[in-house]
């Protein structure tokens, strides 16, 4: 826990009066992140994870007597392709919708929050504005408990502590610094998963009935995290270390995201903080490490030792028959078959790249292309608000449109992010046709979409017409060819 208790107000042995506020779907995306299983277990099994609370996790034993949950009926997830809880769904998403009914006979209120735009639902707008009306109600809440990973609350607790009440925060190790420091107590999405949602307690009945947890990883022995080692090659080796041991245990090849998680949980936090030692990716540490070897797949593929194991393929084990249809991967592929080998794309999801163009246009003006500091500061911004924006994909970003020559140095409007997705449009376009490729109509809609450029309103020629020496954002600068947002 990541602060110190301010003393109760309550009498000697009274519980704390509480309310309680759950941005739901930025916390299914960031446990899904750490742990599909523990999502699922949020969602369908609240009453655990609410008496857990009530019991006095991240401080004393508290009266929960507001419970609401603010949660978008149209949002859903998708869980990692050949990964346990896919083949158990056997469907391509989670609809959020679908644990209504289980948070409502937890006796939790669920307020509706439709998305507003492509990337807000409003949530944590109506989270404000019911937490600001509870400070006036006849009752005097003591405490107030958020559920999110979202810094916007920050200025929310710092009224919450001028009108003298407790806050507590469950939300990721790597949002905002000022977030978590200005809350009473903090309690981290992986103890909220750990010890809210672990396997119910002797005698304990769940509130729905929910498939068993498979071992996507054979068990390890090890109970406790691995200390952090320090440097990153010392951090690397040890993360390697752990690897070795995973698949020297394994009879099978180990799928890549369930083997991720577990390197989490086995090595501790520094594991994510330290971005793998510095690797970046789990994908790019392993790569050239002996006894190891990474065989592409859906989900980021499979580890084995080539030693020991026949090499990985799609009738790999534990993969489902029928995996859903990725239509990001399928643009990408495309987009490498068109660009050629030895091109990292920034392979985002459509709402990572929305967010990723946004912060990257509010950064502006800046001397240069943002560097590792403020690339990893966004990753990080990225992972506390629940998507999926990985630091070699960021990266990917970065250099297309630097090579897209977009001036760092002009002056931000509310246009810049769509000059920024114009301006990556183009240039991929480009490439492929400095390659020799002609996209198909239906490669440049995928990739339109992807970008949220919209579709053409006229029937214009497949690839982009040559452009002038024009600027985008600043003299000297490449212009973007015309195209209907």
């Amino acid at each position: 826990m990541a602060s110190t208790m301010a003393p109760s107000m309550s009498a000697a042995g009274t519980p704390l009066r509480a309310a309680l506020y759950i941005d739901f779907d930025n916390v299914y995306s960031s446990l899904a992140a750490i742990d599909e299983w523990a999502a699922w277990s949020f969602g369908s099994e609240p009453a655990r994870w609410l008496s857990w609370l009530e019991a006095g996790a991240g401080g004393e034993p508290r009266r929960l007597l507001v419970r609401r949950c603010y949660l978008n009926p149209a949002g859903w997830a998708e869980p990692e392709h050949g990964g346990s809880l896919a083949a158990w769904l056997q469907q391509p998403r989670v609809y959020f919708s679908r644990f209504r009914p289980a948070l409502v006979r937890a006796g939790i209120q669920v307020v509706d929050c439709p998305r507003l735009s492509r990337l807000k639902n409003g949530a944590d707008m109506e989270m404000a504005l019911d937490i600001l009306d509870a400070l006036s109600h006849p009752t005097r809440f003591e405490e107030f408990l958020i559920l999110s990973g979202d810094s916007d609350f920050t200025p929310l607790l710092h009224r919450l502590r001028a009108h003298d009440r407790r806050s507590l925060v469950v939300t990721h190790p790597l949002s905002a610094q000022a977030f978590r420091a200005s809350a009473d107590a903090v309690i981290p999405f992986e103890e909220f998963a750990d010890a809210a949602l672990a396997e119910a307690a002797p005698g304990e009945a769940p509130a729905t009935a929910a498939p068993s947890r498979p071992a996507a990883v054979p068990p390890e022995p090890l109970a406790d995290a691995t200390p952090d080692p320090g440097d990153p090659p010392a951090q690397r080796a040890a993360i390697l270390a752990l690897l070795r041991r995973l698949v020297a245990g394994s009879a099978d090849p180990l799928h890549l995201p369930a083997l991720g998680k577990r390197i989490h949980v086995l090595g501790g936090a520094w594991v994510r903080q330290s971005r793998f030692g510095g690797a970046g990716t789990l994908a790019k540490l392993i790569e050239g490490a002996e006894g190891l070897a990474l065989e592409a797949g859906p989900g980021g593929g499979w580890l084995y030792d080539p030693a020991r194991h026949e090499r990985p393929s799609l009738e790999q084990p534990g993969l489902p028959s029928n995996l859903p249809d990725d239509p990001l991967a399928r643009l990408m592929a495309a987009l490498r078959d068109a660009i050629g080998p030895g091109q990292d794309l920034p392979q985002l999801g459509p709402e990572a790249l929305d967010f990723a163009l946004r912060r990257l246009a509010g950064m502006l003006p800046l001397e240069a292309a943002p560097g590792p500091e403020p690339r990893a500061a966004l990753v990080a911004e990225a992972m506390a608000a629940g998507l999926d924006l990985p630091a070699r994909s960021l990266e990917a970003l970065v250099a297309w449109l630097q090579r897209a020559r977009v001036d760092w140095r002009a002056s931000p409007d509310e246009e810049t992010p769509g000059r920024f997705g114009r301006a990556l449009f183009a240039e991929l376009t480009r490439a492929a046709a400095a390659a020799g490729a002609r996209l198909p109509p239906d490669t440049l809609g995928a990739l339109r979409d992807w970008i949220g450029l919209g579709a053409r309103r006229d029937p214009g020629p497949a690839t982009p017409e040559p452009v002038a020496e024009a600027p985008v954002g600043g003299s000297g600068q490449v212009a973007m060819p015309t195209l209907d947002a």
